[in-house]
């Protein structure tokens, strides 16, 4: 199979072929060859090499996939290759949850209900293994909920805002 992707505003092809629990890939110049191990959902213990990365994968729209590895966040976008644009419609529709990628603490809150947002602009800030993840809404709208306070303990997924 083979992708264009979009990640943190830079596209990469990705080719990759899977057979059981092993995967073939490449991006760009470069080939690996990983193990893939799904201990639950969207959470992927990837071994290359002598090396093994956790990676946690969330969805913030139908192509758009927030990834964490090693306590970066990186947000990917699935490409249509035929027609070079995102495979889903322009815009988000409905309400989106902002949900924390790990534990952590909040350390900023940045919008308040009621605020406009515009799509990727940050809404909540969460400190998780000393790493600050500005939390940003996938779509242009209306913060309609904030659920969590600066200083508050958060779980993974833990639903953080609403976007509207």
């Amino acid at each position: 199979m083979k992708y264009d992707v979009e990640i943190q505003g830079r596209q990469i092809s990705i080719e990759f072929e899977q057979r059981d629990s092993r995967i073939q890939a490449r991006a760009g110049s470069s080939h690996y060859d990983i193990e893939v191990v799904t201990p639950e959902e969207g959470v992927y213990s990837l071994l290359v090499g002598n090396r093994v990365y956790e990676a946690r994968v969330w969805a913030l729209a139908q192509d758009t996939f927030n990834v964490t590895i090693r306590g970066h966040v990186f947000t990917a976008r699935i490409i249509d290759r035929k027609h070079r644009r995102p495979v889903s419609e322009p815009g988000i529709e409905g309400r989106q949850n902002l949900v924390a990628p790990m534990p952590g603490k909040v350390v900023r809150v940045i919008l308040a209900a009621g605020d406009e947002v515009a799509a990727g602009q940050g809404v909540v800030v969460v400190e998780a293994m000393k790493m600050q993840n500005e939390i940003k809404s996938p779509k242009a709208g209306r913060v309609i909920e904030v659920r969590v306070i600066e200083g508050a303990t958060v779980n993974a997924n833990q639903v953080l805002a609403v976007v509207e």
